[in-house]
């Protein structure tokens, strides 16, 4: 299944997803820490926020997605809104660092169950099981490779922009390449041959 371009294409954006998912879980409590005044009870607090917000947007996202009938605009629109949350935490203040990754979690946290909903029209589907299979194994690697790759970001630079930088250009990457997904259920379609077709 990995030789059909279009399944490298889901397991990349899917990885890009859960790379934002994953390091943010990681480091936001640190992102939060650099807030002055702030002790162990307020940077908990504090980092509930952006997670509050995100459920707040997938709750209006999957709604226009299911009114609209269409998950390509919203999906890319929403990468396009992490990758900016995230890339604009890397040059703000602390305090605007975290009103900008609320506003990056409203935006990975709602593609990833708009992505979902791209495979089911763009697959066939007699392969949709094992193709969401195999994306949905190699897409969360990005769990593993997002706070061990952030955090040698941050020992190699000594702080956090740069990791917050390599974020938001993944949610790029896969905001672009949601726009060359198709939707003519043939990705990936078992071959039958013509003595199966003739006994069925």
């Amino acid at each position: 299944m990995l030789l059909q371009p279009q399944i490298v294409i889901f397991c990349v954006i899917y990885f890009a997803i859960q790379l934002s998912i994953y390091a943010n879980t990681f480091w936001l409590p640190t992102i939060v820490r650099r807030i002055s005044g702030t002790d162990d009870t307020t940077v908990g607090l504090l980092s509930s926020l952006p997670w509050i917000c995100a459920v707040v947007a997938m709750y209006f996202t999957g709604r226009a997605s299911d009114r609209v009938g269409r998950s390509k605009p919203l999906l890319i629109a929403s990468l396009i809104v992490a990758a900016a949350g995230t890339f604009l935490a890397a040059i703000v203040s602390p305090v605007l660092a975290l009103v900008v990754l609320c506003v990056a979690a409203m935006g990975f946290k709602s593609a990833s169950p708009l992505f979902w909903t791209i495979p089911q029209g763009s697959v066939h589907p007699m392969a949709l099981a094992s193709v969401v299979a195999v994306v949905n194994s190699l897409g969360n690697l990005g769990g593993f490779v997002a706070p061990y790759g952030f955090g040698l970001i941050k020992q190699a630079t000594g702080q956090v922009t740069w990791g917050l930088y390599a974020l938001a250009a993944a949610c790029l990457v896969a905001a672009v390449l949601v726009l060359f997904v198709r939707r003519d259920r043939v990705v990936a379609a078992p071959a039958v041959s013509p003595d199966v077709r003739e006994t069925l």
